[in-house]
């Protein structure tokens, strides 16, 4: 755990000794959604491929010749420079300061560099820019005695080093996914192309600059770690500064905005001022006012800026991964994460990104098609975890293949965007396909049970990803039930209002009618004693340890305990029967809600980063006032605290920051939709005065007020 992250208003600050820590570099992440990079110093005297580099969604290349695995390139990165005082090269700061602006994204960092007698003080800020999301602004700013000598511009050493899915396990393999094409100097700057090694994806950055005390840049081809420019100035007169102006775009931009380029005549204070204002225009939609817990309000900030930073929102080729843009973990793969825990906070505060990730689910179902006839199913199988083009990635075949609660939760989360957005038009080009073509993989995976009338799903695995291979997990039947429900409906609305697509896709009323005795079919585990929900049909028969002997702290057990073990214990990875009942509230009383509250909380051990908020979010739903706020707070500062020790090796947790959000609004605001009209339920955390919140519904803008007792919620005007 870590105490030095610093939160006060609007900023998020820390003050250290090291100068490459990999915890505060992911804390100190900074992106548009379209790009982004980890919070590390432009100023690195010893080469980091591994750490420093730059991320673009979408951005991923083969591992090697012989496979289709892919990782999430490490690209190339513009935030570098080297140094000289007075002819020498100053080894690294003793301290360095970092402050990130959630109102904009300004990284600032602050230190001094020395030797013998020459020094300067440093002044590093950067931003990528929300208003124009193809440019990142930089500005280099130095004060101090003697002359300075300054080299500017890409360190292409940027590497790879492809982290296996077996958690325990560690990658020592470092390749680089890209190769330097060329370099060629222009009017203001130059420019630098690079390519992908297989998946043969072109990167342009063009790079122009200014100077305020500084000569002339001049064109450097060969920095020895890329290509830059070169200049000269004399801090004892003054500040004297280099500003740059980077535009990346690539062969597989889609993004509109993406054309616009650097205005003639910018500087950084310009650049940073149209930010703001895109930012404000942001934040006017999405932010959250929780008064009476300062602390707390700013790290709520800090994940609302994180969900912006990490999602493409124009761009329906990509979806958001396990990590966003902070980190390579997973490969950089998309999991049910997006859909499940990080579509909510679009849907109601940026509906646009939004339906960017829907596309993305429609644009893939071709592969999702391929992957269920390859595992000898019918209709669209969703892989586990995929990239680019929506190809299975996992490299664990019991993983891979039991986790098929993924499909379902595809459905889910596009029957809520299409609830909350009425979305038509998404619904007719896609939607209602994706709705039928997983229905159909339902009939084709479940199996005849020895009781008539009954079916079995066989080797499963549910959100738990402990407890072993299984049957009958009770949130996938339970999801894969709403699934049928939404397919049912739309195929019912295609017949009423698109014969021509309920033919083309060969609808019938016979097909329909098996999904309804499916439906029918599947069965939700019960304890024949107690009436309790079960959550699968072999969990009550696993070993009974006591939690505590598996870990003291809040860091996963199997680094203690091997995964072979742990699949052998009655103990819950993360949240499993409890996470259904947060997606799907009214299947289930109240009663049987508290039951398996009382069953499942006291076997959770939290080796998930997703587990704290689901169960924040649970008792938040449920009453449990105590629990949600405890487990909320885990989970509010789980990366900024450094909770369970992986952030700096694997990056901030994105589906934990959306789970976070969903507690507020779903639980502590008690949001939901009566008969079409949006209602709250709240129970406001110890020590919160006020909430207040604006969300989009069918179109509209709301805005949700609570303070003591008393709430409302009102119709926005657009201005």
């Amino acid at each position: 755990m870590r105490t030095d992250v610093k939160r006060r208003g609007w900023t998020v600050s820390a003050e250290g000794n090291d100068f490459a820590d990999r915890f505060l570099e992911s804390v100190f992440f900074t992106g548009n959604g379209r790009m982004g990079a980890r919070g590390y110093p432009a100023y690195r005297p010893v080469r980091r491929p591994l750490d420093a580099g730059l991320f673009l969604a979408g951005f991923y290349d083969r591992i090697s010749d012989s496979t289709d695995l892919t990782d999430f390139v490490n690209l190339p990165t513009p935030i570098w420079y080297q140094i000289r005082l007075n002819g020498r090269t100053p080894p690294l700061p003793s301290r360095v300061s970092r402050e990130l602006d959630l109102r904009t994204g300004l990284l600032t960092f602050r230190y001094r560099l020395s030797i013998a007698d020459d020094w300067v003080d440093v002044r590093e800020q950067h931003f990528f820019s929300l208003a124009r999301p193809s440019l990142l602004f930089q500005r280099l700013e130095f004060r101090g005695c003697g002359p300075v000598e300054l080299l500017a511009g890409i360190d292409h050493q940027s590497c790879n080093s492809p982290i296996p899915d077996d958690q325990v396990k560690e990658n020592t393999q470092i390749i680089q996914m890209t190769r330097f094409c060329s370099g060629e100097e222009n009017d203001a700057g130059f420019t630098a192309r690079y390519e992908t090694k297989h998946t043969k994806l072109a990167l342009v950055q063009t790079i122009s600059c200014r100077t305020e005390g500084f000569s002339t840049p001049a064109f450097v081809p060969d920095t020895g770690d890329g290509v830059g420019v070169r200049c000269a100035g004399d801090a004892s007169h003054g500040p004297i500064a280099l500003e740059l102006a980077v535009r990346l775009t690539s062969s597989r931009d889609v993004d509109p905005l993406l054309q616009l380029d650097v205005e003639p005549g910018w500087d950084f204070a310009g650049a940073l001022a149209e930010n703001q204002t895109a930012w404000e225009q942001r934040w006017a939609d999405c932010d959250i006012v929780m008064e009476g817990d300062e602390d707390a309000q700013t790290a709520l900030r800090y994940v609302i800026y994180q969900l912006v930073a990490n999602c493409s929102p124009r761009d329906h080729t990509v979806s958001i991964g396990a990590r966003g843009l902070t980190h390579t973990r997973y490969k950089g793969c998309y999991f049910w994460d997006t859909d499940l825990f990080l579509t909510p906070f679009y849907n109601l505060t940026d509906p646009q990104a939004a339906r960017s990730l829907a596309n993305f689910r429609i644009g893939t179902l071709p592969r999702a098609k391929a992957h269920a006839a390859r595992m000898n199913g019918a209709g669209a199988r969703y892989p586990w975890m995929v990239s680019y083009d929506g190809t299975e990635q996992c490299e664990s075949w019991d993983i891979g293949c039991s986790e098929v609660h993924v499909t379902a939760d595809v459905a889910y989360a596009l029957g809520q965007y299409l609830n909350w957005t009425g979305d038509d038009s998404l619904f007719f080009q896609g939607g209602a396909q994706v709705l039928v073509e997983t229905a159909r993989f339902w009939v084709s995976r479940y199996s005849p049970a020895l009781e008539p009338g009954k079916v079995n799903l066989l080797f499963c695995k549910g959100p738990d990803e402990y407890c072993g291979i299984t049957s009958n997990n009770l949130f996938t039947n339970a999801m894969v039930k709403h699934n049928l429900s939404l397919a049912l409906a739309a195929a019912a609305r295609l017949k009423q209002e698109a014969p021509e697509q309920y033919a083309a896709l060969g609808l019938s009323e016979e097909e329909c009618a098996s999904w309804e005795r499916l439906r029918g079919a599947i069965q939700l585990p019960r304890d024949p004693v107690t009436g309790h929900y079960r959550q699968d049909d072999t969990f009550h028969l696993l070993e009974r340890v006591d939690p505590a002997e598996l870990k003291s702290g809040d860091e996963a057990s199997y680094h203690q305990v091997c995964f072979d073990r742990l699949q052998r214990y009655q103990v819950i990875k993360q949240a499993d029967t409890l996470l259904l009942m947060t997606r799907l509230p009214e299947q289930f009383t109240e009663e049987e809600k508290l039951a398996a509250w009382e069953d499942f909380e006291p076997l959770c051990i939290h080796d998930s980063t997703l587990s704290f908020a689901s169960h924040a979010l649970f008792a938040a739903q449920n009453g449990l006032a105590e629990a949600a706020e405890a487990y909320w707070r885990k989970a509010l500062y789980l990366d900024l605290d450094e909770i369970m020790g992986n952030t700096g090796k694997e990056g901030l947790h994105l589906a934990c920051l959306g789970e976070v959000w969903q507690t507020v609004v779903f639980g502590f605001a008690g949001l939901y939709i009566a008969d079409g009209v949006p209602q709250l339920a709240p129970h406001l955390p110890h020590g919160c005065t006020s909430l207040n919140f604006k969300f989009f519904y069918h179109g509209k803008k709301y805005e949700a007020k609570i303070s003591g007792e008393a709430w409302s919620i009102i119709a926005c005007i657009f201005s």
